[in-house]
């Protein structure tokens, strides 16, 4: 569901035309609140995700560097 298609965007173009009851606004106040949380959660999930992703390629750049300088040791041994 998209953010404009929420029944508080609809009250809020359709305010002048027609009043809204406080049931409605309180319904459509909750749904807002319910798809905020929702985003919140998948947003604070990529977040994890990509902290650790970036965490992984940072761990990969130094074995990369680690094995670089080992494998020009050895050459220089050698």
């Amino acid at each position: 569901m998209k953010i404009l298609e929420l029944s508080i965007f609809q009250l809020l173009s359709e305010y002048t035309q027609h009043k809204a009851s406080v049931a409605e606004l309180t319904d459509a106040i909750n749904e807002l609140t319910a798809y905020l949380v929702e985003i919140s959660t998948v947003e604070q999930d990529y977040a994890v995700l990509l902290r650790f992703y970036s965490m992984g390629l940072n761990k990969l750049k130094l074995y990369r560097m680690q094995f670089g300088q080992k494998e020009n040791t050895l050459y220089a041994i050698y």
